[in-house]
């Protein structure tokens, strides 16, 4: 009965420990959405989380930019940044011939 109160108390300061890295990790909710939780970026596949952690670093960025500050191709992004817009997590806007993405939900 002790070791089963002794996992309970390890998983209560589990919990708070998580809640603690959300509040500071997750910046204050911006103008342009609600926040989007550590546990989503997190359940995002490695490729998916590092071209969103560059769009929302940028905020608004073509696939170019986004390629740089990935250092990946910009037709690879091409395709993350078009999933993550199927995915609803990004929004996409032509401005003349320059396609730009930007975060619908930033963390």
């Amino acid at each position: 009965m002790t070791e089963g109160l002794n996992v309970v108390e390890k998983l209560k300061e589990l919990e708070r420990r998580v809640e603690l890295l959300e509040r500071a990790l997750i910046r204050p909710q911006e103008k342009t959405g609600p926040r989007m939780s550590v546990q989503e970026l997190l359940d995002l596949p490695d490729s998916l989380r590092r071209t969103m952690l560059a769009v929302n670093e940028l905020k608004e960025a073509t696939a170019e930019e986004v390629a740089a500050k990935s250092n990946r191709t910009r037709s690879v992004e091409t395709i993350y940044l078009n999933q993550l817009v199927r995915m609803g997590y990004l929004t996409r806007t032509k401005r003349k011939r320059k396609v730009y993405f930007k975060p619908l939900r930033y963390y």
